[in-house]
């Protein structure tokens, strides 16, 4: 599978889509208490907040649930690359929402 796979684009594809919806959603990736708060929230969120957020026609709760989507879909990924040895770096929109979700 590893031939097929390109972590460094698919990384920044995910970053990409993270940041338009922040971006949507009017949250500013440079704001260290907004990241922190989106990560706490990130961090509480389940399968049955997912359901009720896609349910729902909120578009806030939409939008986070796709962020923390996408984040889950991020930590996949860079799980994937380093089990093939590989080192991919996000830029800075993962790197002030990420840092968050370890502490």
């Amino acid at each position: 599978m590893s031939q097929i796979e390109n972590h460094y684009d698919e990384v920044s594809r995910i970053e990409t889509e993270m940041m338009r919806h922040m971006i949507a959603l009017g949250l500013d990736w440079h704001n260290e208490v907004a990241m922190k708060q989106l990560a706490d929230e990130c961090k509480a969120f389940g399968p049955t907040h997912a359901n009720a957020a896609y349910a729902s026609h909120d578009r806030v709760q939409h939008g986070k649930a796709e962020i923390f989507a996408l984040a889950s879909l991020m930590l996949r990924t860079m799980e994937n690359a380093a089990g093939e040895n590989r080192s991919v770096h996000a830029g800075d929109v993962w790197k002030a929402f990420g840092k968050h979700l370890y502490s």
